[in-house]
């Protein structure tokens, strides 16, 4: 959230429209946006109301046909695994994709450095928050893998990745030239399970 505004300030104009002109439209990315348009809306996909586990409902989810308020950099914008995997394709390229550069190599090393340090206590470090694991520290935008034995998932040191407020969780191993997109309407406790699951799946299928 903190970055998105910064960019809006430094940019003179709203997140969505800064996305949209300088990374969502050179990207290609044609289904991805804070609000979905009426004629895509039925491409939404739907989570269960009730948690089969607990029979609870779930908390609801945002609107996504509808403006928030405000364009978050943390949560909000709606997409399609084509075009994410776009977005996560150019990042592993080490900012570029098609030919064409849309960060540099030293921004995005930056961006995917850890910007904690071992002297920085946090009551809840990023892995924690978005997998229940722990052995993650912060970059910028991103959890960065802090070694390769301090994280009970599988993945390789300086792996980094992210989620979505729905489920949705991706993530980039340079090291093993990987990307993982977990698309996914899960609200509640539910979306940890998942995103360790399929993290496990994949490096077990690696020979």
């Amino acid at each position: 959230d903190m970055l998105g505004r910064v960019l809006e300030v430094v940019g003179k104009k709203p997140l969505g429209v800064m996305l949209e002109e300088r990374l969502i439209k050179p990207l290609g990315m044609k289904d991805t946006s804070f609000v979905v348009p009426a004629n895509k809306v039925h491409r939404i996909a739907e989570p269960l109301n009730i948690d089969p586990l607990t029979q609870k409902p779930f908390p609801p989810m945002l609107d996504l046909t509808q403006a928030q308020g405000n364009e978050s950099g943390g949560a909000g914008l709606a997409t399609t695994a084509d075009d994410y995997v776009r977005f996560c394709q150019m990042l592993l390229n080490g900012g570029t994709l098609d030919g064409k550069r849309y960060l540099s190599r030293t921004t995005v090393a930056l961006m995917t450095s850890d910007h904690l340090g071992p002297k920085v206590a946090t009551p809840l470090q990023p892995g924690e928050l978005l997998m229940g694991v722990q052995g993650y520290t912060f970059g910028l935008g991103f959890m960065v893998r802090q070694g390769q034995g301090m994280a009970s998932v599988p993945g390789s040191e300086g792996d980094y990745a992210w989620a979505g407020a729905g489920g949705t969780f991706f993530w980039i191993d340079p090291k093993e030239q990987l990307i993982g997109l977990l698309m996914a309407q899960t609200p509640g406790p539910q979306r940890q399970y998942y995103r360790r699951m399929v993290k496990q799946l994949v490096y077990q299928a690696l020979e």
